[in-house]
């Protein structure tokens, strides 16, 4: 599932006018590998003119992987927000599960993965967001199983959402696909793609994929588009997606030839040798490390050596020796 383009549908009577044939189309002439389709936002089914499911199969039976998403706030009691009632949190992972597991037909699959798109919304809730989360998750996890295709895609810097709980999410997921809009964050394709990263790595997050969302709506250029694309392949990200398919569509066209020119293989987690999953973890490791070391928190930095000697000792190799006992960064830095 982490690998290939994939393309966000938001409103899919504009996508094409909801023809699933032409839809498929634009999205293998591109090189997609899949779309990612609204379902649910706050505890309601969202209005896509057809069941969600049919959308989903007739992506499918085109060749594509389909996934659905759906949008949460984490409300504690039924809530007016922007004008519409948002149900409770348990509500919310109720309709995910029902999306996840419904089988209307038997010749119907399943969505291939569900994300959650978690925002500002809930962490500005009265009651504790991550006991929510907690309890949200769990629900769900009970009803699709462990190792059904769960992401998240919150805000993309960490460090600035302390609230958002990112470390209850990460460990029912298992992928996290970061908003990394350049263009809503007010600054270069690369300058995004780093800041998303970097404060992933300081708050020590780096223990699922990062699989980041560009912005490919409003004045987003081809070159721009490009440039995020190699940022984040040079961070490591295999598996890249856009917001939104109506948006390129009916706003940017000259998109789509972008997103086709962004090389991109779509092999499957499953086929990469041991070697290079190996390699991978150690640098996920390192980047984790120096982030706790860099974040300027002492407990952070003091937890991140203890876990150098930890790994070391597991290695047979021998522990750290400083001469700095209060400051443990220039040692653990140095064996990174």
């Amino acid at each position: 599932m982490l690998s290939g383009k994939w393309i966000w549908v938001w409103n899919w009577r504009r996508c094409l006018d909801g023809n699933a044939i032409a839809v498929a189309r634009r999205l293998r002439d591109a090189g997609c590998r899949g779309a990612f389709v609204k379902s649910d936002d706050g505890g309601h089914s969202f209005d896509q003119g057809r069941p969600v499911w049919e959308i989903v199969q007739a992506l499918q039976e085109e060749g594509l992987l389909a996934g659905l998403w759906g949008y949460v706030y984490g409300c504690d009691a039924p809530t007016v927000i922007y004008g519409d009632l948002k149900y409770t949190a348990t509500e919310e992972a109720a309709m995910a599960a029902r999306f996840i597991t419904e089988k209307p037909s038997p010749s119907y699959r399943g969505p291939d993965a569900y994300v959650i798109d978690v925002e500002a919304e809930y962490e500005r809730q009265p009651s504790d967001p991550s006991a929510t989360a907690e309890r949200y998750l769990s629900a769900i996890r009970a009803v699709a199983g462990p190792d059904f295709p769960l992401f998240y895609a919150p805000l993309p810097q960490p460090d600035y959402h302390r609230a958002l709980p990112y470390r209850v999410f990460n460990r029912y997921c298992q992928a996290v696909m970061p908003q990394a809009y350049h263009n809503a964050m007010q600054v270069s394709p690369e300058r995004a793609v780093a800041l998303c990263y970097d404060a992933f790595a300081a708050e020590g997050l780096l223990d699922l994929p990062i699989a980041p969302i560009g912005g490919a709506y409003g004045s987003v250029t081809p070159e721009e588009l490009s440039r995020w694309a190699a940022a984040a392949l040079q961070r490591g990200a295999t598996m890249l997606s856009w917001w939104s398919f109506e948006h390129i569509e009916n706003e940017r066209p000259e998109l789509w030839d972008a997103i086709a020119r962004v090389d991109l293989p779509r092999k499957d987690d499953t086929d990469v040798d041991e070697e290079t999953k190996k390699t991978a973890a150690a640098s996920a490791f390192r980047q984790r490390i120096a982030g706790l070391i860099l974040s300027g928190d002492p407990d952070l930095a003091e937890r991140a050596y203890r876990e150098m000697q930890y790994v070391r000792a597991l290695a047979g190799l021998p522990t750290l020796a400083t001469d700095q006992p209060n400051d443990t960064r220039p040692t653990v830095l140095a064996n990174l």
